[in-house]
């Protein structure tokens, strides 16, 4: 599955430089919070669990697309220019995490659904130990 890693980069991305980056300034600003080994287990660890979702073509494709399009996003949150406070950027995640499990929903199914909740679930977890902010 090739949208198993892109989507992955789209993730690990979320902690660390990335490709979305379009000038000196903003890489100066990136925060990483992984490092190359973890990147590398949660690469091996994504790409045997979204397998599990049985996402079609068409699914893949626009499960790639709005997981990427949120990644984006939230990777920019705790960049050094962003300057939100601890409320703020949990707030502002949150946000985005309930604009994102909307647009899932539209193209998995339930049993899909949980299972890509499961699986990100534990990204977040991690991410969230890291930036030092409490889970719901």
């Amino acid at each position: 599955m090739n949208f198993t890693k892109y989507i992955l980069i789209s993730l690990i991305a979320l902690g660390s430089a990335s490709a979305w980056a379009q000038s000196t300034d903003k890489e100066s600003n990136k925060v990483q919070i992984f490092t190359y080994e973890e990147k590398a287990n949660l690469q091996n660890w994504f790409q045997q669990e979204i397998q599990r979702m049985e996402l079609s073509q068409e699914q893949e494709a626009d499960y790639s697309s709005v997981i990427t399009y949120y990644i984006a996003k939230i990777a920019r949150l705790d960049d050094k220019d962003q300057e939100y406070t601890r409320e703020e950027f949990k707030a502002k995640l949150e946000e985005y995490l309930v604009k994102q499990d909307m647009d899932l929903k539209e193209i998995l199914s339930d049993e899909q659904f949980t299972i890509h909740k499961e699986i990100y679930g534990e990204f977040l977890r991690s991410a969230y130990k890291r930036w030092g902010i409490e889970e719901n």
